[in-house]
């Protein structure tokens, strides 16, 4: 299933919610490439323009959580604010509301040059694993 950008009608539209922001952290460069990545023993945001993560997003639809970690499912992430490191959680619905959910949180791992974001596929934990 292809996700719903915030670019779409008001009525078909589903992005991620930010809950909360970044905490002392650097702006984006729109149009630069940002990846996680590791220096010594702490994980840092490099890229050219990175800023850093830091923000916890909310995503409820029907994709699938494969859907989620689909390269650069989040095809508006960094037009939104994403950023590498940031924290996604939410609620896949796969029936009426209730009947059958799975939550799930994962953590932003990429946000691309043309502004997509991707989630780790080695980061996401959903509560079909529990």
């Amino acid at each position: 299933m292809a996700y719903f950008s915030s670019t779409l009608g008001s009525s078909t539209s589903n992005p991620p919610r930010q809950i909360f922001g970044p905490i002392a952290t650097t702006p984006i460069v729109p149009g630069t490439a940002q990846t996680l990545t590791t220096q010594g023993s702490t994980a840092t945001n490099v890229a050219s323009g990175a800023g850093g993560g830091g923000s916890l997003w909310y995503y409820a639809s029907t994709n699938l959580t494969t859907d989620l970690v689909a390269a650069g499912f989040f095809s508006d992430g960094g037009a939104l604010g994403m950023r590498a490191g940031d924290m996604v959680m939410g609620v896949q619905l796969s029936g009426s509301a209730g009947s059958s959910l799975v939550t799930f949180y994962g953590a932003v791992t990429q946000i691309t040059t043309a502004g997509a974001a991707s989630l780790s596929t080695g980061s996401l934990v959903t509560s079909t694993f529990g």
